[in-house]
């Protein structure tokens, strides 16, 4: 964290200006027993809804936070990017999961491809929740990123074939990203897992109509990949 820069905290209520918010328990430890905010010491709450306020916070019988003002609102990136994220191992899906959502993704669809890495995915979406919540918190974010229900990829293809936006598979089959690829508001990515997707995974790509392109010619890593590829279409 930034020197002088307060903490902000995800608060899942309603926020009103002169307000007294009562915490959850986990958030009520997690800002006192591992952020170590001082009791009457000032945070920024948000509830993902685009707007963010200065608060106190208050350590009683109920820990609360009370609400002072909202602060000066912000310009927001109106680029929306889904990201299909194939799963991979709990390392790699951690790290794609929480940078993305560092860099701006607007939603993220967990994939179940030949190559996902096996276990309970359900257990895992909570977690990825949090991953979203905490990269929010850290990166300055208003709003939550989506996190959609874990789906299987040609699932996910056929949901998504009459969605407008540009959709692109990266993969290093693929031709060269061209201007004409980056001018779209709207962009849906498909990232493979460890290993990639298979050649008949392809060809059903492909057979959707999605647009498969490269990221060069170095075998990336598939949370580096779902980096790239977000940083080439908001083209920083």
């Amino acid at each position: 964290m930034q020197p002088n820069k307060l903490h902000r905290i995800y608060i899942n209520n309603n926020i009103t200006i002169n307000s007294e918010l009562t915490l959850d328990s986990d958030t009520h430890n997690h800002i006192k027993n591992v952020l170590r905010i001082k009791n009457n010491s000032d945070i920024i709450v948000f509830n993902g809804d685009g707007k963010e306020y200065l608060a106190e916070v208050n350590y009683t019988d109920k820990s609360t936070v009370s609400v002072k003002q909202e602060n000066l609102s912000r310009e927001i990136d109106k680029h929306n990017i889904i990201l299909a994220q194939s799963v991979s191992s709990a390392k790699h899906m951690n790290l794609a999961i929480q940078k993305s959502v560092e860099i701006g993704i607007n939603k993220i669809v967990p994939i179940i491809s030949e190559r996902s890495h096996p276990g309970d995915y359900e257990k895992k979406y909570s977690h990825w929740k949090n991953i979203i919540i905490h990269s929010t918190e850290q990166s300055n974010g208003l709003f939550l990123a989506e996190l959609d229900k874990i789906m299987k990829l040609e699932d996910f293809l056929i949901q998504m074939n009459n969605n407008m936006s540009h959709k692109i598979c990266f993969h290093m089959s693929g031709r060269k990203m061209s201007q004409a690829d980056k001018k779209y508001s709207s962009h849906v990515m498909l990232i493979g897992p460890e290993g990639g997707f298979s050649n008949s995974e392809i060809r059903l790509i492909e057979r959707y109509n999605w647009n498969i392109i490269g990221l060069g010619d170095r075998i990336l890593r598939t949370e580096t990949a779902a980096i790239v590829a977000q940083t080439l279409l908001r083209d920083f």
